[in-house]
């Protein structure tokens, strides 16, 4: 009978000092969170989607397909703010190089209208080839203080091996925050 007491007091104890916490979903990969913000796959997302520098210093945004399937082809299309950025380089992810492909990848910047065009070609027999991965890693220079957004345009998209625009159901965009 002695321990009844100390036991219901712990239990008790135990029972009522517990919180529960919510997961705060902040991956921008990660579908849930994406579905928050109103972007369902297949879909082109940036990560990391917030970021915070100086003036003056580099930033690199990875530019991401989310859960694309039956692709042969993309054309994506990023607009920055040129008087705030300026674009260091552009080089080609590992999307779909992990499936045994070589893609044709390319792009252009316009640094006059702030303006990137992504090429992504395949040139085998695409029928299956599907996934998430990383399609571009870009890396911009801050030339001015502010806050300022890359966005993904709606020229972006992607096409099936028959040539056939695959819809795209989001578009993300990437806020840069410098002091």
């Amino acid at each position: 009978m002695r321990w009844i007491k100390p036991f219901i007091i712990t239990i008790s104890f135990l029972l009522f000092s517990c919180e529960i916490v919510e997961a705060e979903l902040s991956n921008p990969l990660d579908v849930e969170y994406n579905n928050s913000k109103g972007i369902t796959p297949p879909a082109f997302v940036f990560s990391p989607d917030e970021v915070s520098s100086n003036s003056g210093s580099n930033v690199t945004l990875k530019v991401n397909a989310l859960e694309v399937s039956k692709v042969a082809g993309a054309h994506i299309q990023i607009k920055y703010d040129q008087n705030k950025l300026s674009v260091n380089s552009v080089s080609q992810g590992d999307w779909l190089i992990d499936a045994g492909q070589s893609p044709v990848f390319f792009y252009e910047d316009d640094p006059l209208t702030g303006m990137i065009n992504i090429y992504y070609s395949i040139l085998a027999d695409s029928e299956d080839l599907s996934g998430t991965g990383v399609v571009a890693f870009i890396i911009f220079n801050i030339s001015a203080p502010g806050q300022t957004t890359v966005q993904l345009t709606s020229t972006t998209k992607i096409v099936d091996k028959e040539n056939q625009e695959i819809q795209l159901n989001g578009l993300g965009n990437a806020v840069i925050n410098a002091q």
